[in-house]
């Protein structure tokens, strides 16, 4: 998937499902338990919040939706700057991290995460190191 960065010009953007047949299928759920306890670490408490919102509304809008960006920052409380808000900057950092991919007037989210990469999981605590590791052993 292309990570063109979004053109926040404008306060509405158009928000779709990027369909990833691997993460799919062996991935885990943006709203779950697994997202809650590691990625939180990794892409912070703004971004984490933000994409499981835009991730929740596909559930009601399989097809995609328009998001209002200036009322989705005042439900997340965030700011929405025409680019240089807290609400764009958890956005970049989801697609950062490859949780979302930004076009031009699109945005594709991902229902679905990959699992942390190893890098990224030895930026959080030994305990949680442990704990994705005996998650993976048990499976």
């Amino acid at each position: 998937m292309n990570s063109n960065l979004c053109d926040f010009s404008n306060s509405e953007i158009f928000v779709s499902e990027w369909v990833d047949p691997v993460v799919n299928i062996s991935g885990f759920d943006t709203c779950g338990e697994y997202v809650e306890t590691f990625w939180l670490g990794i892409i912070g408490p703004s971004a984490t919040w933000a994409m499981r919102f835009l991730a929740r509304e596909l559930d009601v809008f399989p097809n995609g939706y328009c998001l209002d960006l200036n009322d989705t920052a005042m439900a997340l409380g965030l700011a929405f700057r025409n680019g240089s808000g807290s609400l764009e900057r958890a956005i970049q950092r989801c697609a950062t991290f490859g949780l979302v991919a930004q076009l031009p007037q699109t945005l594709a989210v991902r229902r679905r995460v990959p699992s942390v990469t190893k890098r990224q999981l030895l930026r959080l605590p030994t305990t949680l190191q442990h704990s994705h590791s005996q998650l993976f052993a048990a499976s």
